[in-house]
């Protein structure tokens, strides 16, 4: 005689479906939150890239480097960081080509010794934020 109240040991097709849908909607959910972050952190390390190259230039400059003016000019995909009037050559750093930059018609150049330029504000957005880097006359960078 069978008895009737024994079941099946197991999962039912059902169940391993419903379990597998939880699974999936957590996950997305999750990477929601973590694209949302890393494109928050790329844009603030862009942003601080092109403040600290802007620094570096005018520290040169002030420190009186090759006994002559230094600046940082934009040639996408690259920032030039440069001594003299010679732009086009100088230590170069890659930009992230993800970012829109608008990056005045003329370099930026630091006098040699008192860091003074002209000034400039420099756009980045990346469709969805975006901040200005401003430089006044006396060479402040501010962002």
């Amino acid at each position: 005689m069978k008895n009737l109240n024994t079941r099946k040991k197991g999962f039912a097709l059902f169940e391993i479906i419903l379990v597998i849908a939880v699974l999936a909607i957590i996950l997305s959910l999750g990477m929601t939150v973590d694209l949302s972050s890393f494109r928050r952190d790329t844009f603030l390390t862009e942003q601080w890239k092109l403040a600290s190259i802007l620094q570096r230039a005018r520290s040169r400059a002030m420190s009186n480097m090759f006994d002559t003016n230094h600046g940082v000019c934009y040639t996408p995909p690259d920032y030039i960081i440069f001594k003299g009037d010679d732009y086009t050559d100088g230590e170069s750093a890659p930009a992230n080509t993800n970012i829109t930059i608008t990056f005045p018609s003329s370099p930026i150049v630091f006098d040699r010794l008192t860091g003074k330029t002209t000034g400039a504000t420099i756009h980045l957005t990346d469709g969805i934020k975006s901040a200005d880097i401003t430089i006044n006359n006396e060479g402040t960078i501010d962002w």
